[in-house]
């Protein structure tokens, strides 16, 4: 998984990797009855949120005009972004059970880890869209592969 490439920072500063207590991904696991995927812990140890340079992606099935940019990471230890306790905090109860957000769009709409299939796959909810949830990749590293430049900043 080539997380550089993404130019994750906080305010034009690269972003360091996790640095906090290891018990957060535990408790985090307990609370939603999960268990986080490797390469997503190791996503989070190489870059604990902020913002992708390169973060744009396409929803499966739409015209490639109708794309999407994560505008944050969240952190699990970062107090310098968002972090995803109060993600969790947030989230969970509009996201339903065994799911994890992970980020958000500029809007808003949360990304997330979907926990409820056999395979761990991010989704899109879209909160102005009434609510609409939209499988956008079949595991984590295939959303991290999938994200490219956004167009409009080219």
């Amino acid at each position: 998984m080539d997380i550089g490439r993404l130019n994750i920072n906080i305010k034009g500063i690269a972003s360091t990797g996790f640095n906090g207590n290891h018990v957060v991904f535990e408790e985090i696991e307990t609370r939603l009855g999960i268990l986080i995927p490797d390469d997503y812990v190791s996503f989070i140890r190489t870059v604990d949120g902020g913002h992708p340079e390169i973060g744009s992606f396409v929803v499966p099935g739409s015209s490639p005009e109708n794309f999407f940019d994560v505008s944050w990471f969240y952190s699990f230890a970062n107090p310098q972004v968002e972090n995803i306790q109060r993600a969790i905090d947030r989230w969970a109860n509009v996201l339903g059970p065994r799911n994890l957000p992970i980020g958000k769009d500029g809007g808003g709409n949360q990304i997330y880890l979907n926990f409820n299939e056999p395979v761990v796959s991010v989704w899109l909810y879209l909160h102005d869209e009434n609510g609409a949830k939209i499988k956008v990749a079949d595991s984590f590293e295939a959303f991290i592969a999938g994200l490219t430049a956004n167009p409009d900043f080219i």
